[in-house]
């Protein structure tokens, strides 16, 4: 749920779903109100796109453009899927992706094309450090607990583990020379058995999960390796490549501006419950619309799409693997003040800590500095047990979080916005799907792998950049020439 209260006046807007105050993608078409104004139910179209994420509208885009008839059938009131930005008094807030790192070639270009500008994100300073319940500032890599041993043991494992990531294609992680072994060992037991610094143990995880870090469940090796190469987290942070950047006004635009583009060829609240497909074509099925086309790209995250009824079934092994691939879950919080009161303490607004609701945080205040923002994350297990618990004591745990950070100036907030992702309905979850373990070996060549006319996308299908925005645009790309080639 996207919630958002005023700590002055303590205005808990409980219940409001995030899309009541999300600015709409104007143009767009009701599935319902097509369907009962025009008494018109059935659309024909070449192509159907389940999904008006940056998955399914790049896809959407690059096949329009080779005059390809395409119809896009989101089940949510607005478009973005994961991405999701917030404007309350004018401002942006994006409580789903917002950054861009160096390499995301395919997004930058894209918001390019767009319109859309980026700008640095807010980096210089201090970070401040919290472990073994000692607060600490440092800069650099380390803090100063760090002994030369537990350095050079992060660096020689995260070297091994590039190097282990190098056997074996993106594309087929199973094909791994050893993928039999990584995928049944944990990413927990490699590390223990393999690195005896307790800190560069820690660090490495940290820095292999990145967005990963919300799971139910232990990483399998193999998976580890897989995400270190492709989403870059560990590897940037040991050797970086520049600085990381935002969209200025907001990551969900460019879905936005997309599905603007694309017109009465987007249709909102359509949810799509089954898909009939067979030889000659395919049928999706939301509510009252029906769509018959050539093809089908089903851009839904892989636990999402087995929600699907499909006539006929799909085989089993499809089926498998959207069982076998949990959301993760974060609660992304944003506390809003009237001033930057961290750069009084020459600090970043960054954090590392081993304790707490919130370990990580970031400055996420827009290019001119005020409002002045702090973003931090409730990952994981943290996220599903908060989730529960009364938006009070939610905000409390929150907020002592900062407090312990940055002082007493963070306790009071003008204004406390969070999203839960795991409560959102059609997502059930973020950043993406979760690489349990024997996933690979077992079932990971019907990842990507269409059944007749059925087409897979969405940044769990993207070899490079999985789980990042410009995974779903890789993917949206990808699987608009797979299209068009079929075609």
């Amino acid at each position: 749920m996207g919630i958002a209260i005023n700590r002055r006046k303590f205005l808990g807007l409980t219940g409001l779903m995030a899309s009541a105050i999300v600015p709409a993608a104007s143009g767009l078409v009701s599935a319902a109100t097509y369907a009962s104004a025009l008494g018109q139910s059935d659309i024909d179209c070449d192509v159907v796109i389940i999904g008006a994420g940056l998955a399914g509208l790049t896809a959407a885009r690059k096949l329009a453009a080779s005059h390809v008839n395409v119809v896009v059938l989101e089940a949510q009131d607005r478009v973005g899927g994961r991405t999701l930005t917030i404007n309350p008094n004018s401002i942006f807030i994006d409580h789903g992706g917002q950054w861009v790192s160096p390499g995301q070639d395919q997004l930058m270009t894209l918001a390019g094309d767009l319109g859309v500008s980026l700008f640095d994100t807010w980096h210089t300073g201090a970070i401040v450090d919290w472990h073994d319940g000692k607060r600490e500032i440092y800069t650099g890599q380390y803090p100063s607990y760090w002994s030369p041993a537990d350095k050079k043991a992060a660096a020689d494992t995260v070297d091994c583990l590039e190097a282990l990531a190098k056997t074996f294609p993106l594309e087929k992680p199973w094909s791994a020379p050893n993928a039999n072994l990584w995928d049944f060992e944990t990413l927990d037991q490699w590390l223990a058995t393999n690195v005896d610094s307790a800190l560069a143990r820690s660090v490495v995880k940290r820095g292999i999960l990145g967005v990963f870090d919300s799971g139910p469940g232990p990483l399998a090796f193999l998976a580890g390796l897989f995400v270190a190469r492709s989403a870059q987290d560990l590897i940037r942070h040991f050797k970086p490549t520049g600085i990381d950047k935002r969209f200025i006004g907001g990551a969900q635009q460019i879905s936005i501006k997309m599905a603007q583009a694309l017109g009465d060829k987007v249709f909102l609240g359509a949810w799509v419950s089954q898909i009939n497909h067979g030889p000659d074509g395919v049928q999706a099925i939301a509510g009252d619309l029906s769509v018959n086309a050539k093809h089908a790209v089903i851009t839904l995250p892989p636990t999402i799409a087995g929600r699907v009824r499909y006539e006929p079934a799909l085989p089993a092994a499809r089926d498998h693997l959207t069982e076998s691939t949990p959301m993760g879950w974060v609660i992304k919080v944003h506390c809003i003040y009237s001033s930057r009161f961290w750069l009084d303490q020459g600090l970043s607004g960054a954090v590392t800590s081993d304790q707490g609701a919130i370990r990580t945080t970031a400055d996420n205040s827009p290019p001119s500095g005020s409002p002045a923002i702090l973003v931090g994350f409730i990952e994981g297990a943290a996220a599903r047990r908060l989730a529960a618990v009364p938006l009070q004591e939610r905000m409390d745990a929150a907020l002592a979080d900062f407090t312990r950070y940055f002082g007493k100036q963070a306790a009071s907030p003008d204004a406390y916005y969070e999203y839960s992702w795991g409560d959102d309905a059609l997502s059930r979850g973020a950043y993406g799907g979760y690489w349990t373990q024997g996933l690979w070996t077992t079932y990971g060549p019907q990842l990507r792998t269409p059944i007749g006319r059925l087409h897979w996308a969405g940044t769990e299908t993207s070899p490079d950049w999985n789980g990042k925005m410009e995974g779903a645009v890789r993917s949206g790309n990808a699987v608009a020439d797979e299209v068009l080639a079929a075609l």
